[in-house]
């Protein structure tokens, strides 16, 4: 079994470059989400960060076991997502679509809903 985790907010906007290209940014000193990032208040830069990290973190955790999708609030199918799940504040984490998680949770709180989805 799968725990599904949808995360819901406005995140940054990135431009995507294509695959064959992403090697060369390393190399070339180039780093695209840091100048992105650079333009947005410190606040979502800090947000934005703090999911990354915590969505790293549950995928290190748990492996396979869960699927995160990374929903943007200012899109159609956010907005969706946002009516569906009765959401007003952001971000998000919602739990197979049964758990709603308002704000950036510790991870020992995501863990154990993921845990108990599991079971």
């Amino acid at each position: 079994m799968q725990v599904k985790v949808e995360i819901l907010t406005m995140f940054p906007t990135f431009y995507s470059i294509c695959k064959d290209c992403q090697p060369l940014l390393p190399a070339s000193g180039l780093s695209m989400i840091n100048n992105v990032l650079r333009d947005y208040p410190a606040e979502v830069r800090e947000s934005y960060m703090r999911i990354c990290d915590l969505a790293f973190s549950l995928i290190n955790y748990f492996g396979d076991k869960i699927k995160i999708s990374a929903i943007d609030v200012s899109t159609p199918h956010g907005l969706w997502k946002s009516l569906k799940y009765r959401v007003r504040n952001y971000p998000v984490f919602i739990i197979n679509g049964k758990h709603k998680i308002i704000g950036i949770p510790s991870f020992e709180e995501i863990k154990t809903t993921i845990m108990n989805e599991l079971k």
